[in-house]
C-alpha cells in the first residue's frame, strides 16, 4: 500500500502582512478592488503589489476572508479560528505520514530474522561460524577432536590453565595421541609456575605430546589438520564468551605459519620440575627488559607475559635488584650494558 499526500504549502507571516492585518482589525475590514491592490493608507509605506502580496498571505493563512455577500470586502478572522483551518489539514497530513513511517519499518525490521538467517548461511559456506557460548564451543571441539587423524596444534596464552580445564581435556587429548595424532602446544613462560599444567604437560609428554613456551604470544587458537581452526570470540567490550569456528584456508594457513613461526624460537618445556622454570630465565629477563625499556605499565606487562600483576612485579623487583639498580630507567641503563636488550 502506497499513501500518497498532497503538499500543502503556508506562507510565513512577514512585516508587511501583519501591518495589513492590524490595519484590518483596526478598521474592521479592507476594501479590494478587483482586479486591483487593497485600499491602505499610505502611511503603512507599501506599494500597491506588496499591498496584494501581503493579502494573499493572508488569505492563505485564513486570516482575512471575504465578508459574506461583498467579495471586494476583507475582514479579519481570529487567529486561533484562523490556525484550526490553516495548520488542520498540514497536522493531519503530518500526522498521516508519521503513521505510514512506522508502518513501513515495521515492515522493514520484521525482515530482520530472515536477514540473519541468511547471514549465518552466508558466514557458515565461507568457513566462519560463531559458536555463542562456552557449552557449544566444547560441544564442537570435542567433535573436532575426535575427526582428527593427522596434527593438532594450540597456543595458550595466559599463565597456568585451570585444573579443571586440564581435567576435561586429557582423555580427549590422550585418545587422539592414541591414534597418532600429532600433538603440539604453546605456553607462555609463566605457564611452568603452574603446578596443575606441570602434571599435565608431563602426562601428556609422556603420550607422546609435545610442549614449548615464550615469553609472549598471540591470541589463544586451536587447529586440527591444518584445515579447521577455533579462535576466540571477540565483543565491543573484549573477550566475549564461545569461539569462533573457521574453515576458510587462507585464515587457516596463516594461523599456521604464525604457529610454525613461534614455536621454532620457543624453549621446551616437559613439566614436573622446578628447574624446568629456570631454563627461560634469560628468554624471561631479556623480554621483561624489552617491555620496561618501552615503558609499559606494570598492568600491560603483567598481561603480555601471562602472569599476575603481583607476579610481574616481583620478577621486576628481582631483576632490579640482580642489575643493581635503583630505577627502572637505571635498571634499562644496565641492562642494556649487561647485553640483555639484544637480539637473544
Amino acid at each position: 500500500m502506497t499513501i500518497q499526500t498532497k503538499s500543502i504549502e503556508l506562507p510565513r507571516l512577514d512585516a508587511r502582512a501583519v501591518a495589513v492585518f492590524e490595519h484590518a482589525l483596526s478598521q474592521g475590514s479592507i476594501k479590494r478592488r478587483t482586479p486591483g491592490a487593497p485600499e491602505v493608507p499610505a502611511a503603512l509605506g507599501l506599494t500597491p503589489e506588496e499591498a496584494e502580496e501581503a493579502c494573499r498571505t493572508l488569505l492563505l493563512l485564513r486570516l482575512l476572508r471575504p465578508a459574506p455577500g461583498s467579495p471586494g470586502e476583507l475582514i479579519p478572522v481570529s487567529p486561533d479560528a484562523a490556525a484550526a483551518e490553516a495548520v488542520g489539514p498540514l497536522e493531519a497530513q503530518v500526522a498521516q505520514a508519521a503513521a505510514h513511517a512506522h508502518s513501513v519499518r515495521e515492515d522493514l525490521r520484521s525482515l530482520m530474522p530472515h536477514y540473519r538467517a541468511a547471514r549465518r548461511e552466508r558466514d557458515r559456506r565461507q568457513g566462519v561460524d560463531v559458536l555463542p557460548d562456552l557449552a557449544a564451543a566444547s560441544a564442537l571441539l570435542t567433535e573436532e577432536s575426535a575427526r582428527c587423524r593427522e596434527e593438532v596444534f594450540s597456543i595458550q596464552p595466559g599463565g597456568g590453565r585451570a585444573a579443571h580445564r586440564l581435567g576435561d581435556a586429557i582423555e580427549r587429548d590422550l585418545a587422539m595421541l592414541r591414534r597418532g595424532v600429532r600433538m603440539r602446544t604453546l605456553y607462555q613462560h609463566s605457564a611452568r609456575a603452574s603446578l596443575s599444567t606441570q602434571g599435565y604437560v608431563e602426562t601428556l609428554t609422556e603420550a607422546g605430546a609435545e610442549y614449548r613456551t615464550a615469553a609472549e604470544l598471540p591470541d589463544r587458537a586451536v587447529v586440527f589438520d591444518r584445515s579447521v581452526a577455533f579462535l576466540p570470540r571477540r565483543t565491543d567490550g573484549g573477550p566475549g564468551e564461545g569461539a569462533v569456528l573457521v574453515r576458510n584456508p587462507d585464515v587457516v594457513a596463516y594461523l599456521c605459519r604464525v604457529f610454525d613461526q613461534h614455536w621454532s624460537g620457543a624453549t621446551p618445556f616437559r613439566g614436573g620440575s622446578g628447574a624446568a622454570y629456570k631454563e627461560v630465565g634469560a628468554s624471561l629477563r631479556r623480554a621483561l627488559v624489552g617491555l620496561l625499556a618501552e615503558g609499559a605499565k606494570d598492568e600491560v606487562i603483567a598481561r603480555r607475559m601471562g602472569m599476575s600483576l603481583r607476579t610481574c612485579r616481583r620478577h621486576i623487583a628481582e631483576l632490579l635488584e640482580e642489575l643493581g639498580a635503583e630505577s627502572r630507567f637505571q635498571g634499562g641503563a644496565l641492562a642494556e650494558r649487561a647485553g640483555l636488550t639484544g637480539e637473544e
